[in-house]
């Protein structure tokens, strides 16, 4: 694995940018601010014609000049100029570079006779790169971010590899609401020499992705795609938003990195036959990869469903129904148990609803484990964690009229029902999902995401996520 490429370039002990400048205005300039931002621990050597130094750094004038063949190179230039420059990276004894860009066979036949330029460059050099026309590559535990946008949350296990920088950068503020975290994630661009195929054989083998993440535009190997992606997916889960299925989506797919997209139907069959599974949103995408990076796969798609109020309940119910998933009524024997936790409002067969409970002990801890316990589950569906908003919005009404305990005395009655829920999954081996109207401001859904046991932000997505986790158990089961 040490001796792929995208390995060298994804954990390199020094980096020459060639762009950056002490003007912030510049692309250049930001990543470079990234890079340091973000405490990446090797060297950096800023290449600038004019400047002597860049944001405190020794520049150099040319990469002729560099002290050392850096482990990777950061192109972020005019388009005419990248030829040149390449060329003096190779020169130096440089062999590994993103190109970041645009200009080249996305706009037209001159556009795509300098890309074909500068691929004949890099290979005469045996220089292997990624781009041209992307933002970057992101090693949250690497510290490696040079892209335009600070990675602001945790290293996570999804892996992801896109046609579009935009959905490695600028997504970040959002999956961060939720922490979806990455392993490691590449902007591929236009592909001209490492492409998405590239990535999944990478991705396929690095330890810490435990699920691959693709958007794809077009694929220019489509045999090799399935040839790599058939293997990977045998170990690993797949998820892929496909959008050049579409007229819309071909014709702004070909202007956006110049890929060659085909109809819906084929791109279907291609990732049926590779194991890949489709989804039809970027949202599902990140979603879909964050419960199958973090959760043991179900063995059939018999849901349980747990919640403390009747409309999620059945919103889950329904939506289950809908992404063909049973909700079995519970036998006499698990009902009768389950009926002594409960209130006499309380539902006992399938959905369990609660219904007004303040005791979270049994929502979270004392009930789950009942459930899961029975081997006619295969996974439970939990509406409702809540912990500090609920708290304090209800102490703030009642401050004047009643005395409120600390929260910190409150919360540790719930916590400790919480640090028994997020152990369920491992404990019985079965998916546990969860739903909650409140975010990451409410301690409770942060504690419970910083734990890697998915809680989306409506009923509806947690159940298509579980969806995804039966989905993919069947392709490892050969169903």
């Amino acid at each position: 694995m040490t001796q792929h490429p995208l390995y060298q370039i994804m954990n390199p002990h020094s980096v020459a940018i060639v762009g950056a400048s002490n003007d912030l205005t510049k692309m250049g300039t930001i990543q470079l601010l990234n890079l340091l931002g973000g405490k990446y621990p090797g060297k950096v050597y800023p290449i600038h014609p004019q400047e002597e130094t860049v944001l405190g750094l020794k520049a150099y004038h040319t990469a002729r000049e560099l002290p050392e063949p850096a482990d990777l190179a950061i192109l972020t230039l005019p388009t005419s100029a990248v030829p040149e420059v390449l060329r003096d990276l190779g020169e130096r004894g440089v062999r590994r570079a993103i190109v970041i860009s645009g200009g080249f066979k996305e706009t037209g036949e001159k556009g795509r006779e300098l890309e074909e330029q500068i691929v004949g460059i890099a290979r005469r050099y045996g220089i292997r790169f990624l781009g041209p026309n992307c933002i970057g590559v992101i090693h949250p535990a690497f510290h490696l971010n040079p892209t335009m946008f600070p990675y602001p949350h945790q290293p996570g296990s999804v892996g992801v590899a896109s046609q579009s920088g935009t959905y490695v950068t600028q997504i970040l503020r959002l999956l961060a609401k939720t922490q979806i975290g990455y392993s490691q994630a590449f902007s591929v661009g236009n592909g001209a020499d490492l492409d998405l195929v590239d990535c999944i054989e990478y991705l396929g083998s690095d330890p810490q992705t435990k699920a691959i993440a693709l958007y794809i535009e077009g694929i220019k190997r489509p045999r090799e795609f399935i040839r790599v992606a058939s293997r990977v997916t045998l170990e690993k889960p797949m998820v892929a938003v496909y959008v050049g299925g579409t007229e819309a989506g071909a014709r702004s797919s070909a202007s956006h990195t110049g890929s060659l997209s085909g109809p819906d139907h084929l791109y279907d069959a291609l990732f049926r036959q590779s194991g890949v599974i489709r989804a039809y949103s970027v949202e599902d995408l990140y979603e879909w990869a964050w419960a199958l990076a973090s959760l043991p796969l179900p063995r059939g798609r018999n849901m349980a469903i747990l919640t403390h109020s009747g409309g999620p309940a059945s919103s889950l119910a329904d939506a289950c129904n809908r992404f063909d998933l049973n909700v079995p009524v519970f036998s006499e024997r698990l009902q009768a148990k389950i009926r002594q936790l409960l209130p006499a409002t309380g539902s006992t067969c399938n959905p369990v609803d609660l219904t007004f409970f303040i005791d979270m002990t049994v929502l979270l801890e004392k009930l789950p484990q009942i459930i899961l316990e029975d081997p006619a589950i295969d996974g439970l569906l939990i509406h409702g964690i809540q912990g500090s908003s609920y708290f304090r919005s209800i102490a703030e009404i009642a401050k004047t009229r009643v005395k409120i305990p600390p929260y910190e005395k409150v919360k540790k009655i719930f916590f400790s029902a919480m640090e028994a829920f997020v152990r369920l999954p491992e404990k019985y081996g079965k998916p546990v999902v969860a739903s909650a109207f409140d975010d990451r401001e409410d301690d409770a859904v942060a504690f419970v995401q910083d734990q890697s046991l998915p809680c989306y932000r409506a009923p509806e997505r947690a159940v298509r996520a579980m969806a995804a986790l039966c989905q993919y158990a069947e392709i490892r089961s050969g169903k």
